[in-house]
């Protein structure tokens, strides 16, 4: 195998590696669009809602779906700097 057909397949190999990163990463937007249209609906609800173990439940619910959004936004910064070459 000559060095144009061996560095076509090793540049073929990276591409595959970016395409996967960027799917994943698409993925993850998309999970945390959800997860925000979620929270948006907790929060208004939670504005309606009286004093009870109804409205410490959805304060429960969306304090661990605030906290959920900002470990996949951090991983979407993660994902973004390695790939610009950031450590």
């Amino acid at each position: 195998m000559g060095k144009k057909k061996l560095l076509k397949k090793l540049q073929d190999f990276f591409d595959a590696d970016q395409r996967e990163k960027e799917r994943h990463l698409s993925d993850i937007k998309r999970i945390l669009k959800k997860l925000k249209e979620k929270e948006r609906k907790l929060q208004k609800d939670l504005e309606l809602c009286g004093i009870g173990d109804k409205c410490e439940a959805l304060k429960q619910e969306l304090d661990i779906i605030y906290a959920q959004r900002m470990k996949g936004v951090k991983i979407v910064k993660e994902i973004k700097d390695k790939g610009k070459g950031k450590t």
